[in-house]
């Protein structure tokens, strides 16, 4: 398959791993089979814009987070394996959580500036 495949399938590993969800409990929410899922993740199959959408939705993203290709440039590889990582963690605090992980950004910036 297409290098694109692999990336979106990496993608939706990553997602749904941070949701802290198997193979086996995405497959169920989509009504797909864990196996099919499976071969999505490495990329060994074609999905239609429509299973990409559901993914997405299960996953609480947007299709276009599964479709970014930030690490094309090699200047942004770094930024975007540390932003996967931001992400991976942000996905499983609570709305309480991420205030308080957005007052501590906001606050570090601004001793930044000085």
């Amino acid at each position: 398959m297409s290098n694109i495949y692999l990336r979106v399938g990496k993608k939706i590993r990553l997602y749904r791993k941070a949701r802290k969800l198997t193979q086996e409990e995405l497959g169920e929410q989509l009504r797909i089979d864990q196996s099919y899922l499976g071969r999505i993740e490495r990329g060994e199959v074609n999905i239609t814009i429509e299973t990409l959408d559901k993914i997405a939705i299960s996953l609480h993203i947007t299709p276009s987070q599964l479709l970014e290709d930030e690490k094309h440039d090699v200047k942004n590889k770094l930024k975007a394996d540390i932003m996967d990582k931001i992400d991976t963690t942000l996905l499983s605090l609570s709305n309480k959580e991420l205030e308080v992980i957005h007052r501590l950004i906001k606050d570090a910036l601004l001793l930044q500036e000085l």
